[in-house]
């Protein structure tokens, strides 16, 4: 049988659907586009078995449309039973004639409902049932009885609009002419008629004005007769009972102090403008304590100059005071000035000065104490003082020492008893508590050399907060300028150290380092950029002579970093260049002096603390460790050992550190640690050789602790413990002797470490090749025993009941969750309005506390 063809068909169609002519042919037609289903949200129901001839109407399911039906039935059922469960807002009609409609509602009905609506309130209250005067308002089509007696027009609609009208002789004589009797014209006639009407209105209102203005008069004389009749009616005032002691505490406990609500956390631009207020407002009162009472208004008069005619000649006499009053100059036994004014000599005024003097200072230190805190202090012992101090962690560095305050018992005399000498900084006292930014590097440093190292550090928290990057428009240019400023002032105080000054500089250094700490992560990058330039410059200093060892202020920047910056990072804007700039500084500078030793352990101990936490080390590191000892060896001419550059195996310079062996003088100088003065000092003493040595053996300790689990520290430790076997100790003090013992055990046990030799990755054993299980049918012979109608309708109606009941819990189950999630939104709606409160109360409490906090202060300024 051959296909037909699909045009064939096609016009089979159509003519069966053309039978009649008249009716459309596309009108049967379906849409173009059918709704396609998403696979992803139809569901497919498979089935346990397929049985022919019958077609299954649930083989494809809409999860996601069934569920969104279920949804809004549950909103429209469920969720309206839950919104008005326990709720009592039902209307009851219990109106008088409440099925007549408004149109049908007459005078009778509202009558007895206002009857009935009175009944009840007397019930309620059967006091008021004599009470002739009640406070009942009555209305009237909307108004009250008293505005209706107030109103002026007593007549009704319907008399207006008879007013209105046109009456039969006004009619007749306009619209008629009035015939023959008069004779008149038309015109007349109306003019006469328009005054006629216009007068009898006149005389209306006349009346009206006479009985208002009567009426008036009556209620107001009737007013005043009730006022007196009222007062002798009144009956006698009750005693009131005493309250017992139930009522006395209730009322105790109502009237009683609620808690304050305890102020919000500040966010840090709040805190940043409180910190400036409060020191633009210490400025303030600072500037008047500094004036005398009454000298700003000596000011004010002196701005303002009084009028004076010029017939004003005083005669003589100084009635005014304006001038200032000559005293006569005189002297006292003693020598000393005896001037007398407004009846008092100088003694007494310098003696009542000294005591007001002596007690603003009590007052000043005492506010000192509360406001600053701890003194930090300044002053370091010389054997304190050392390279291994710069060794330590970041958090030493930056530790701040602090003196004891001040006992406030003690006198302020007794305190004046043991002043000091006078000096030409400026004291504590004189601080501004607002200090603006200097334009300059210049104006900076005169800023800070007017006053002490302790004032300094107090300078600079000044200028900190009072230009917080939150608190200008500038996006932190002036920390950004503070930060040059500071590093400008080191490079200053370093570039150019000599012994004398070293050590005041490295203390000015340690009360920076937390200043520099702060501003550094206020802004990060801005920060980093600007150490990093200063950096790279010192680095472009250095290559322009690499055989000689950079001056200390390098090594101050260099230490900065370590300070200032994350030294574990695996690459560091900052970190990393520093890194190299230490390798090339330790790989290529010679070593001539004192100074240059004493700057490579510098540079060894910053690049150890560099890799403290990351485990990296510098090979130039050890190779100077490795040097030094080289150079405490002492070696004949002849002899020669192989070394390393900058070291060198021949001439004068490699025997720098060497002792001569079997002498007895080196044994009694006791163990001192690495000074700052080493850092700018160029001759070598006996002193100096002991403490390079120890210091380099405690340095190759910490090497070897820190790098043990490196995989080639025992090829580091070789040439280290090649070198010690080398140096004779027969002339070494015995703690030197203690720590070169300890040294070369640490070595011992990197060199004889075992290495891990190199392994081929096991192998992972071949999987076995599975196959697919072969399943095959088991069929039984059991068979079920054929049960009787009555127990086969049972079964099936167990197995219903079966379905109904999960089905049931199912349903049970989602709409309990249904509920649940409606309770938590009203939770979550009802916090969200709590929080709300809680913040509006919040910041009405805080505004009410700043207030008072306003108010305490203009009254402490009222003290002042």
């Amino acid at each position: 049988m051959v296909k037909k063809n699909k045009k064939s068909l096609a016009d089979a169609v159509y003519a069966k659907k053309s039978l009649n002519k008249n009716d459309n042919p596309f009108a049967t037609a379906k849409a173009a586009t059918a709704k396609h289903l998403n696979p992803f949200e139809v569901h497919i129901n498979k089935e346990k078995f397929q049985i022919l001839g019958r077609v299954c109407k649930h083989d494809k399911g809409l999860p996601g449309i069934s569920r969104a039906k279920a949804a809004k039935k549950r909103k429209e059922t469920l969720g309206q039973e839950f919104m008005q469960k326990h709720k009592t807002n039902r209307f009851k009609d219990r109106r008088i004639g409440k099925h007549v409609s408004e149109a049908q509602l007459n005078e009778d009905i509202i009558n007895a409902r206002f009857i009935a609506d009175r009944m009840e309130k007397i019930k309620q209250n059967k006091h008021s049932r004599f009470n002739l005067n009640d406070d009942e308002i009555l209305t009237h089509r909307g108004q009250t009885l008293a505005d209706i007696e107030q109103f002026r027009d007593d007549r009704s609609e319907e008399d207006d609009e008879e007013n209105e009208r046109l009456d039969a002789e006004f009619t007749e004589a306009a619209h008629f002419g009035g015939g023959c009797e008069t004779g008149k014209d038309r015109k007349t006639v109306i003019d006469e008629m328009i005054v006629e009407q216009k007068k009898r209105k006149m005389e209306i209102a006349k009346e009206k004005d006479e009985l208002f203005n009567m009426t008036e008069k009556l209620d107001a004389n009737y007013k005043n007769l009730v006022s007196l009749m009222s007062t002798t009616s009144k009956s006698e005032v009750k005693a009131k009972p005493t309250p017992d002691d139930y009522d006395k505490l209730m009322r105790e406990m109502i009237f009683e102090p609620r808690g304050v609500v305890s102020d919000r956390l500040q966010s840090e631009l709040e805190i940043a403008k409180q910190e400036k207020e409060r020191l633009e407002q210490l400025e303030q009162e600072r500037l008047k304590r500094m004036k005398a009472d009454g000298e700003e208004e000596k000011e004010a008069s002196l701005k303002t100059p009084k009028h004076r005619s010029a017939d004003d000649l005083d005669d003589g006499y100084f009635a005014n005071g304006d001038e200032d009053e000559a005293s006569i100059l005189a002297y006292n036994l003693k020598g000393g000035l005896e001037t007398k004014i407004n009846g008092e000599t100088n003694g007494n005024l310098e003696k009542q000065n000294q005591s007001t003097k002596n007690r603003e200072e009590c007052d000043s230190d005492e506010d000192e104490d509360e406001e600053e805190g701890e003194e930090e202090a300044s002053e370091y012992d010389e054997n304190d003082d050392d390279l291994s101090d710069l060794k330590a962690s970041e958090s030493e560095d930056e530790e701040e020492t602090t003196t004891s305050q001040r006992d406030n018992g003690v006198d302020c005399a007794n305190r004046d008893a043991h002043k000091k000498p006078k000096s030409v900084e400026k004291t504590t006292s004189d601080l501004p508590y607002v200090i603006e930014m200097p334009s300059n590097f210049e104006q900076f440093n005169n800023l800070l050399s007017s006053y002490k190292l302790s004032d300094q550090c107090i300078i600079i928290e000044r200028l900190i907060k009072c230009n917080h990057p939150e608190l200008e428009s500038s996006k932190g240019e002036a920390v950004a300028k503070l930060f040059s400023y500071i590093l400008e002032l080191l490079n200053e105080k370093f570039v150019d150290a000599n012994s004398e000054d070293v050590r005041q500089n490295f203390q000015f250094l340690s009360k920076m380092v937390p200043h520099l700490y702060e501003i550094m992560y206020l802004n990060p990058e801005r920060m980093s950029q600007t150490l990093l330039d200063m950096i790279k410059g010192k680095y472009a200093e250095y290559r322009k002579n690499p055989k000689q060892y950079p001056s200390l202020e390098v090594l101050i920047f260099l230490k900065l970093v370590s300070n200032l910056c994350s030294t574990s990072d695996f690459r560091h804007p900052v970190v990393t260049p520093s890194y190299i700039f230490i390798q090339h500084i330790l790989s290529k500078a010679r070593i001539r002096a004192r100074q240059d030793i004493a700057m490579g352990l510098f540079l060894v101990t910053l690049s150890f603390e560099y890799g403290q936490l990351s485990k990296r080390f510098l090979p130039a590191a050890f190779n100077y460790l490795l040097g030094v000892i080289y150079l405490c060896i002492p070696k004949r001419p002849v002899e020669t050992l192989k070394i390393l550059p900058p070291f060198q195996s021949h001439g004068i310079f490699n025997r720098l550190l060497a002792i001569p062996e079997d002498s007895d003088i080196f044994k009694n100088i006791p163990e001192q640690l690495m000074t700052c003065e080493d850092l700018v000092t160029q001759t070598i003493n006996d002193d100096f050789k002991l403490r390079v040595l120890n210091h380099c053996l405690k340095l190759i300790q910490n090497a070897a602790d820190t790098f043990k689990e490196n995989v080639g520290a025992n090829y580091l430790a070789m040439p280290l413990l090649e070198m010690l076997e080398r140096l004779p100790l027969s002339s070494y003090p015995d703690y030197i002797k203690t720590n070169y013992e300890k040294t070369k055990i640490g070595l011992e046990t990197l060199v004889n470490k075992s290495l891990k030799k190199l392994v081929p990755p096991e192998k992972k054993p071949k999987a076995l090749r599975l196959l697919e299980p072969r399943i095959e049918r088991v069929y039984d012979d059991k068979r079920r025993p054929k049960l009787s109608k009555h127990k086969e309708e049972r079964v099936k109606l167990l197995h219903k009941v079966k379905r109904e009941t999960k089905s049931a819990v199912r349903e049970l189950r989602r709409d309990t969750q249904f509920l649940q999630k409606i309770r938590l939104q009203q939770q979550l709606k009802s916090d969200n309005e709590r929080r709300e409160k809680v913040k509006r109360i919040f910041a009405e409490a805080s505004l009410q506390q700043g207030e008072l906090n306003a108010l305490d202060r203009a009254k402490k300024k009222k003290k002042f």
